[in-house]
């Protein structure tokens, strides 16, 4: 089967939305032909796609907005100018003048149906080819429908990482532009995916509010994990590097990621002031708020606040903790099973989940070993940590999580879709 794969993500290694791309990419070429169309951040470590059929540039660039860069101002600084300009001129020799959309640091070349036409002639559609397209941003949902509309026996997989409307996590712009791009998938998409079953009614409740009904072309796919990444980091730097942190006889609990809102940190921070023998190790970008937390609660000494680091040293640490802390939010939130989690999974350690209001996330959990699930109760948690021992925290596989390896959900997704193209070549 040939797929057509179109995302902004996808090369980046360091976000977790690259690695929903790379992964379910991944597994799908091992039985298909699989072309992608990725943007490409010149700034990055990459991903490498070789594996493929077809690897090419979607003309979308993540630029970092220079000082005095204005949202509302039209004029973009001379670096933004030369990029776009160097971009268009070599690899777009046919494109016809363009303008600039922005969305956050990305920021659109135009609406590129001349080049999106230009890749798909070289790769060329056929009557059952499979385009996948991943939002967000929910502007990947316009690409997809132009070459729906140019290519109509195409089978549209419109996939969401995230909700593009009723966000609570985005503004009321975001949700209004989402809105519009929404309307282009629940229309004329064949398959609607979602990283979990919240998600996908939540999409459905959208759909209806617009006057679709989408629920027979709605489909559950996890972020999942990768058995290949499931490796020992042996890196002699990071050893070194690490060698105080990972060798402590202390219990080593590692979050590493954004901590987002809801997420009560400092609830968990509090009652580790309490615990003896417990260091708390923290990688990301909300290094800022555990800095502040670990400064008013005076526990400077349990906790090593590494800040923002690159992702092959987030997952080393993840591999030499002793426990991995998930944070979830402190009231019912539906549709959240971020890529972190299934990360975790992957590293076959002790979960230590707080937060207890996600219906989903707590049935998932009550078939695996390895996730004990706790309230933001600081005497619950303090608790926990004075009844384990760190002896009893070794690494073990749990048998059950295969079920969310991007093996298992890659072939369980092929054969769905195989299903629908029968179907849907009978009834024509």
């Amino acid at each position: 089967m040939k797929y057509i794969f179109l995302s902004v993500f996808g090369r980046q290694k360091e976000r977790i939305a690259s690695s929903r791309v790379y992964n379910f990419v991944n597994y799908l070429s091992k039985n298909n032909d699989v072309y992608v169309i990725l943007s490409r951040d010149v700034n990055s470590s990459e991903y490498n796609y070789n594996f493929c059929k077809g690897d090419y540039d979607l003309p979308l660039r993540f630029i970092k907005k220079s000082k005095g860069f204005s949202n509302k101002s039209n004029k973009k600084p001379n670096k933004i100018k030369k990029i776009i300009k160097n971009y268009v001129t070599n690899n777009i020799s046919s494109f016809k003048g363009y303008r600039s959309y922005e969305s956050g640091n990305l920021y659109f070349l135009g609406h590129n149906k001349g080049y999106i036409n230009k890749i798909l002639d070289e790769i060329i559609v056929e009557k059952n080819t499979v385009l996948i397209t991943s939002s967000g941003p929910s502007k990947i949902n316009y690409f997809g429908y132009i070459i729906k509309k140019k290519n109509p026996n195409v089978f549209w997989v419109a996939d969401y990482r995230d909700l593009n409307q009723n966000n609570p996590y985005k503004s009321d712009k975001f949700n209004f532009k989402g809105k519009k791009m929404d309307k282009l998938a629940f229309k004329h998409a064949d398959l609607i995916t979602s990283v979990s079953k919240g998600l996908v009614e939540q999409n459905i409740q959208n759909a209806k509010n617009m006057g679709y009904d989408i629920k027979d072309k709605s489909y559950v796919l996890y972020n999942g994990f990768s058995k290949f990444n499931n490796t020992e980091i042996e890196d002699e730097k990071l050893h070194q590097k690490y060698n105080k942190i990972i060798n402590t006889k202390k219990i080593k609990i590692v979050f590493t990621g954004t901590i987002y809102p809801l997420r009560r940190i400092d609830i968990f921070l509090k009652a580790l002031k309490e615990t003896k023998e417990v260091l708390f190790i923290y990688a990301g970008n909300s290094y800022q708020m555990v800095q502040f937390y670990t400064k008013h609660f005076n526990i400077e000494n349990k906790v090593k606040n590494l800040k923002f680091i690159p992702k092959e040293e987030a997952e080393y640490l993840q591999k030499k903790s002793d426990l991995l802390l998930q944070l979830k939010a402190e009231k019912e939130e539906k549709g959240i099973l971020t890529g972190k989690f299934f990360e975790y999974l992957q590293k076959n350690k002790r979960i230590l989940s707080l937060g207890d209001k996600d219906k989903e996330y707590n049935e998932i959990c009550k078939s695996l070993k390895n996730v004990d699930i706790l309230s933001y109760d600081k005497e619950k948690i303090v608790n926990y940590f004075n009844e384990i021992k760190k002896e009893d925290l070794s690494e073990k596989y749990d048998p059950n999580i295969e079920r969310f390896s991007w093996e298992n959900l890659t072939k369980e997704f092929d054969n769905y879709i195989t299903k629908k193209l029968k179907e849907r070549n009978f009834d024509k």
